[in-house]
């Protein structure tokens, strides 16, 4: 809003008023007499009658001395808003006279700062309102220093008290004082912002969201800049968000450096609160995003955990007992940076971990954990939609399903050589322990076992647990489902003679280089289910980084602890995996197909279509638009692949593909042969393609991938069969990644706009040199 310099109008709200920059010398001089001590430039503006007012007086040459009243063209002017109150009724004058009216007087003067408040100012009624409401949660109050309360008359409540000072001798050291405007302080290297409610207070921002300020940013604006923001101010979206708040050194021409004695106050309290910003005794002094970016949970968990182990509450510190602990697990830092962080002595604080950690294993472990906590019937209500219609039903009747697994925690080496043998895996290379997990579909974690060595394979595990007369064995009942993988095959014979069921994805016989149809497809009713417990794994290193880690051989007796007490987190904190929106949808295509031979296979493989190449022709995507390739949506992606890891997997193929040869090659054959069409009873619209995707793990392998098209029809329906020669290409329930690469360039990536390999930024980190014989004959 522009206001006129000298009389204050808004010059901007109506074009009859009309306004003129202060160009002309004289004029800027004259003006600059009648407003002084303000400062005013060449840049700021005066309404059309202050100007007409200034070039009369420069014509005549007659100044108003300092008795006469300086010429002003609107004298009935709101001095906030600037409207003309000439013919409004209601309007107030500032005065001082009660409480209400000096706290209004307050909010106006720092409202037009760095304009100042005259005896005859006028506010128009919505201003005083506005104000009035303001005046509530304003914050400049007065100062609170010493002085008393009757032998001293102080005109205005925000004045600060003068204290005489006693006479000193001449050769005494004397204090400068700090400059002073009035009522306020000013300090030169601190400057602030306006304080109001009613917009953005960065200053020119006309956006209308009103989100009070955070103390976090109010701090980080400090001391980072040197820049005060009072208590009650409102940001609005954009600068809410805002990381960076350099443009505050380009906003010269609106510093305020004066302050009053209770904003000075705060910012000390801001500076204070700043050097304790963890302080987990009281949490509720702490930022939430800084709470649980230290400890993982939030506040509501935190005292959840509180709750339920209230034996913490009988130590002294026990909430800070309880938050290191907790930042132990997820931050896995060494204990002397943990005492360094939390200002503890780390003797100190190494004893309080063994406290709170023996506290959560006695008294919260078991109500999140183990098999005395969760009955039958509960694992059966988590069961979720597609293992239950796959797997779950028995003679008719409902039956509880699990995943079993093994994960991996490092540790150490050792000089302890049976502990070393014990530990070293031939399969990772690495000292490790291996602890077991019973999870229900839904992520929920049954209980855990171990540490076992790193030498125990899973069925061996299986066998020691499932003896006779084992817990486990007398828990599950004959026909509950157990989803497994192919490590477990071993411990298969036992499982069965206990009467479970067992579902495993099926493995290569001797001489076999492909799964048969029936086989693949059964392998990817298992995989789409046994897919949870690779999340839950994913999440105790994901969310507890202490597991990321080489244990020390000190700390390895605790390891199982410390895993259990994070086990038992994640089944109270985090939410169970709910079913899929389209799961109705996977479950009619895997009906649909499981028993569907792929014909297409047996035509590549009787009439060896790898070895031809006459039939085919390499093209490039690029410049041949392959129009008749249907164009495919998300949702159909997923229901061709009955999932979204083969999806996931596709880019990172398309990166290779396209790294390799410049462009998206692949090859097409046009006409169809006529055994091709008996055979698969096709139409004359059918048309097959051909793309060659490498292995992801072996360099020297390729895969070939058929496609059949029929370019009669649309979408989903148009892709009739496909056929891969990876292990699993036979399938028809759902598709391999190598499959779904070249499906999801050709049907829906090219149609999204440019689509860059991923991690280009990985493309040249490594030195490669070429091979000198490859091109010696």
């Amino acid at each position: 809003m522009s206001l006129c310099i000298n009389c204050g109008i808004a010059t901007d709200r109506c074009n009859t008023i009309g306004r003129r920059r202060l160009e002309d010398e004289v004029i800027l001089s004259l003006v600059q007499e009648w407003v002084a001590p303000q400062s005013v430039n060449e840049n700021d503006f005066i309404c059309q009658v202050c100007w007409n007012h200034a070039n009369t007086v420069s014509l005549d040459g007659n100044r108003p001395e300092e008795s006469e009243q300086v010429p002003i063209g609107h004298r009935r002017v709101c001095i906030h808003c600037g409207r003309s109150l000439l013919r409004r009724i209601r309007c107030h004058q500032l005065r001082t006279g009660t409480i209400q009216e000096r706290r209004i007087h307050k909010v106006i003067r720092e409202w037009i700062l760095p304009r100042t408040v005259g005896a005859s100012s006028v506010v128009c009624h919505s201003c005083w309102v506005r104000a009035n409401r303001a005046s509530r949660h304003f914050q400049s109050g007065p100062s609170t220093s010493a002085a008393t309360s009757s032998a001293v008359n102080v005109p205005n409540t925000q004045d600060i008290p003068h204290v005489e000072e006693p006479p000193i001798r001449q050769e005494t050291y004397s204090a400068p004082r700090a400059p002073t405007v009035g009522t306020f302080i000013v300090l030169p290297d601190y400057y602030r912002a306006v304080e109001t409610e009613n917009r953005c207070f960065v200053e020119g921002c006309r956006r209308r969201e009103r989100n009070r300020i955070t103390n976090t940013m109010r701090k980080q604006l400090l001391k980072m800049y040197n820049y005060y923001v009072p208590a009650n101010n409102r940001l609005c979206d954009i600068h809410l968000t805002c990381t960076s708040w350099d443009f505050l050194n380009d906003i010269s021409d609106n510093i305020i450096n004066t302050f009053s004695a209770h904003q000075i106050k705060d910012m000390f309290s801001l500076k204070e609160a700043d050097c304790n910003i963890l302080d987990f005794e009281n949490i509720e002094c702490m930022e939430d995003h800084i709470f649980y970016h230290w400890v993982g949970f939030n506040k509501d968990q935190f005292r959840q955990i509180l709750n339920e182990v209230p034996q913490f509450l009988n130590l002294k510190n026990g909430s800070l007992i309880l938050a290191a602990y907790l930042i132990k697990l997820r931050t896995g830092d060494s204990d002397d940076r943990l005492s360094t962080l939390l200002q503890i002595p780390k003797t100190t604080l190494v004893t309080q971990l063994g406290k709170a950690r023996s506290l959560l294993y006695d008294y919260f472990v078991p109500h999140h954990l183990g098999l005395n906590h969760i009955n039958k019937q509960q694992i059966i209500e988590r069961n979720l939609l597609i293992p239950n219609e796959l797997f779950g039903w028995h003679n008719s009747e409902v039956k509880p399903i699990v995943v079993l697994d093994g994960t991996y925690v490092y540790v150490q080496k050792s000089s302890n050589y049976k502990y070393q043998k014990k530990t070293y895996s031939l399969h990772k290379y690495q000292n490790l322990v291996k602890p077991f997990l019973i999870v229900c579909t839904d992520g929920y974690i049954i209980d855990v076992w171990g540490p076992y060595p790193a030498t125990t394979s899973d069925a061996e595990i299986i066998k020691k647990e499932f003896g006779n007369e084992s817990l486990l064995r007398q828990y599950f009942e004959s026909g509950d489902a157990f989803i497994l993988d192919r490590g477990f095959r071993d411990a298969l014979p036992l499982l069965n003679d206990c009467g479970y069921r067992t579902y495993v994805p099926s493995s290569l016989q001797q001489g076999e280089s492909q799964l048969s149809t029936l086989e693949a497809n059964k392998s990817r009713t298992v995989t789409i289910c046994r897919w949870i417990v690779e999340v839950v794994n994913g999440r105790f290193k994901r969310d507890f980084k202490i597991f990321r880690q080489d244990f020390f051989n000190r700390a390895s007796k605790n390891v199982m602890v410390h895993f259990e007490v994070a086990a038992a987190l994640i089944n109270a904190f985090h939410p169970p995996i709910a079913n899929r929106s389209d799961a109705q949808d996977i479950l009619q295509k895997i009906n649909q197909y499981i028993n569907v031979e792929n014909q297409l296979s047996n035509y590549v493989i009787n009439n060896n279509i790898n070895r031809r190449r006459a039939q085919f022709q390499a093209i490039d995507v690029e410049r041949h638009n392959v129009s008749e390739f249907p164009v495919l949506t998300y949702s159909e992606l997923i229901l061709v692949s009955l999932g979204t890891y083969q999806i996931k997997q596709a880019r990172s193929y398309y990166g290779e593909h396209v790294r390799e040869n410049g462009s998206f090659v692949i090859e097409v054959c046009r006409e169809v042969t006529g055994d091709l069409q008996q055979e698969l009873a096709t139409s004359v619209s059918t048309w097959m393609l051909r793309g060659r995707i490498k292995s992801r793990h072996i360099s020297n392998r390729m895969y070939y991938v058929y496609i059949l098209v029929d370019s009669s029809l649309s979408g989903r329906d148009a892709i009739i069969q496909y056929y891969c020669t990876c292990i699993v290409g036979k399938r028809t329930v759902g598709c391999c990644a190598h499959t779904m690469s070249i499906i999801w360039y050709l049907g829906w990536a090219r149609h999204q706009g440019s689509q860059l390999p991923p991690a280009q930024l990985l493309d040249n980190v490594l030195l490669y040199y070429d091979n000198p014989n490859e091109d010696v004959e």
